[in-house]
């Protein structure tokens, strides 16, 4: 009986909360406490009392209608001052060509049309497409705006490459003549660029074109291609359109004639192989014809004066 009393004293022995908490847990759970006793301590959040929060939702409504208005009357001021008023009126422009300043230029007229306009509503590309409509002589254009008032062209002319002297019946006029064949001077002569005569029944007008863009090269690389090869200067290049041939006239007083048809560097090759028999540096020629082929492409005729 001492024994059971002794026992049962034992079991009426109260516990502390901190052994209550170790015999429900696993025995690995302290491991967690430990771990979050290293953790660092979360800061306490601040808290405001009522006033101060309705002070907050106050001001925040405020600065929202401030931020409304302010925005509504910007827009005002940029519409106002884009479409009404005078600020942003075309006044003035540049004109640039060929990287020089032109003044009284061709295009004043044709850019004053558009003076007091808007600037910000003027269509660049329609003026550049008018431009080179009414000016093919341009190769390029730009168009730039230069806020608020101005407009500045720049332009480049497509590049003068040969002399040309229409010859009508006995008649003969001067033009200089761009690379793509458009007559762009009159009465004018660039003696550092290759002389062309055309004959025609109509006299060439200024601003037309004289001759093909294809033709024009060709022409020019036949005067060029003999000058380098055979080192002879050419005086001057006769077109005939119809017989389609070009006429080579040499400082030694001969004629080359060529077949437009067939390749300049083919029927130069067929004169430098025939060389050794004939010397072009010595003989008193009248012409030398390259424009019959042959099967082995050497066939040429020539003159003697």
């Amino acid at each position: 009986m001492a024994f059971l009393k002794k026992k049962n004293r034992r079991r009426k022995v109260k516990a502390s909360s901190k052994s209550k908490i170790q015999e429900i847990r696993s025995p690995y759970s302290h491991r967690k406490s430990i771990a979050r006793s290293k953790l660092p301590k979360k800061s306490k959040k601040k808290r405001y009392s009522g006033e101060l929060k309705l002070s907050y939702k106050k001001n925040s409504h405020l600065k929202k209608w401030l931020f409304l208005v302010g925005g509504i009357l910007l827009t005002i001021i940029v519409l106002y001052t884009t479409v009404f008023s005078n600020f942003f009126q075309l006044e003035k422009w540049r004109i640039y060509g060929d990287d020089i300043v032109q003044e009284n230029s061709k295009f004043e007229d044709f850019l004053s049309v558009y003076k007091g306009k808007n600037l910000i509503f003027i269509d660049s590309d329609k003026i550049k497409k008018n431009i080179i409509k009414n000016y093919p002589e341009i190769e390029t254009l730009k168009i730039k705006k230069i806020f608020p008032n101005t407009l500045v062209m720049e332009y480049g002319n497509y590049k003068e490459v040969a002399n040309i002297l229409n010859i009508v019946g006995e008649t003969q006029k001067k033009f200089i003549v761009n690379k793509i064949g458009l007559l762009v001077e009159q009465d004018y002569e660039n003696p550092n660029l290759p002389y062309i005569k055309i004959k025609t029944e109509k006299a060439l007008k200024l601003h037309n074109y004289a001759l093909s863009r294809k033709t024009l090269e060709y022409i020019l690389d036949a005067v060029y291609d003999y000058e380098e090869i055979f080192g002879m200067k050419i005086i001057d290049a006769t077109y005939l359109k119809r017989e389609k041939e070009v006429h080579l006239k040499t400082e030694r007083d001969f004629d080359i004639w060529l077949d437009t048809n067939l390749s300049v560097q083919k029927q130069f090759a067929k004169l430098k192989n025939t060389m050794p028999k004939l010397n072009i540096y010595t003989e008193n020629l009248e012409y030398i014809d390259l424009r019959i082929s042959s099967v082995n492409g050497e066939r040429v005729i020539f003159k003697r004066r």
